[in-house]
């Protein structure tokens, strides 16, 4: 027997793909706030990141990879210039993001509250344990509401003696990553002038503003 287009569609949306679409022509725009510390004190950065699906091919292992361009400039007057290129893939039981050749497992499908995956089954880094939180409200961004919204908890350490991790993903259906936070700080352990003094760190927050296609 046969399925239709839109049969095969809702099967694949009922899994959860399409909080990961990926198609050529596809873009999206972010708002980035990025906090560095070290020893010298602290600088912030605000700019726009630009992530642009641009060609696909088939990759090493004979699957179908996207190539992702990305692309900062510091505000919208100016124009983007490239900065990285990472690719993506995804099939009917995981999403891969590779940054910087790192591949990172960003969704297991189906998509259920608490379920675990291993965000670093397919490199060499030390298993880490992604899980969804899928009791999030609704979210307004850029005048976007974005409904049935998804966080995946890529660390929440929390705060000891030593530092500070928290990071996580917030993903829509048809709209794929609307915000990025991540929080990676160390405290001073010698010679401190104060508790919990930071002494190399970085926080960043990526806001989806647009996306759409080109």
């Amino acid at each position: 027997m046969s399925c239709s287009e839109s049969e095969v569609t809702s099967d694949t949306d009922r899994l959860g793909l399409n909080y990961f679409p990926l198609e050529v022509g596809d873009y999206r725009v972010y708002d980035v706030v990025e906090t560095k510390y070290s020893v010298l004190g602290v600088t912030e950065e605000i700019y726009e990141l630009k992530e642009s699906v641009v060609d696909s091919n088939l990759n090493a292992s004979n699957n179908l990879q996207y190539i992702i361009h990305r692309s900062t400039r510091a505000n919208s007057t100016e124009s983007w210039h490239l900065d990285s290129t990472w690719t993506a893939q995804k099939s009917t039981s995981i999403a891969v993001l590779t940054e910087n050749n790192v591949p990172f497992v960003k969704l297991s499908f189906p998509i259920e509250h608490k379920l675990e995956w291993d965000g670093n089954r397919l490199n060499t880094r030390a298993s880490e344990t992604y899980w969804y939180d899928t009791e999030i409200p609704d979210t307004t961004l850029s005048d976007m509401v974005y409904q049935n919204i998804v966080k995946v908890i890529q660390s929440d350490r929390g705060e000891d003696f030593l530092g500070l991790e928290n990071r996580s993903e917030t993903f829509a259906p048809d709209a794929g990553l609307i915000i990025k936070e991540s929080t990676i700080l160390k405290y001073c352990q010698t010679d401190c002038n104060a508790e919990k003094e930071i002494q190399s760190g970085r926080e960043i927050v990526m806001t989806l503003k647009e996306y759409g296609k080109e």
